[in-house]
């Protein structure tokens, strides 16, 4: 059924139905006369008010979604801040500890061949 039929607005002069495409009717503004089956629902177009209110809708999602963004990329400026941070941490204590057991190492070279000195009078 591509037609449909709604009540008239002026009975007196187009009788008391109209015949109308079903692509033309609008729920708004049409009354089914009798007991008609739509089917599919029919697309119609959006009102105005409809348009101006998705695309606020539309807008708003646009600056939120800047806004996160760019609160993203300072967390992650952030984040890389404190990761060079630590890896400068690290290699700070990778240095002492290298420092540390080279003083070790000097300190043990020292008193091995303090101790090795008297043995090897011994033998001569």
């Amino acid at each position: 059924m591509d037609t449909l039929k709604i009540v008239s607005t002026d009975p007196h002069t187009q009788g008391p139905f109209v015949v109308i495409n079903k692509s033309d009717f609008n729920p708004d503004v049409h009354e089914l006369y009798g007991d008609q089956d739509l089917g599919a629902p029919t697309e119609r177009a959006p009102t105005m008010a409809e348009l101006l209110a998705a695309r606020d809708q539309l807008l708003e999602r646009e600056r939120e979604l800047a806004a996160e963004t760019y609160r993203v990329a300072e967390q992650a400026q952030a984040n890389e801040a404190e990761a060079q941070r630590l890896r400068d941490e690290a290699a700070s204590l990778q240095a002492a500890k290298d420092a540390t057991a080279a003083a070790a190492q000097s300190q043990v070279a020292p008193a091995t061949a303090t101790a090795e000195k008297p043995a090897k009078a011994a033998k001569a």
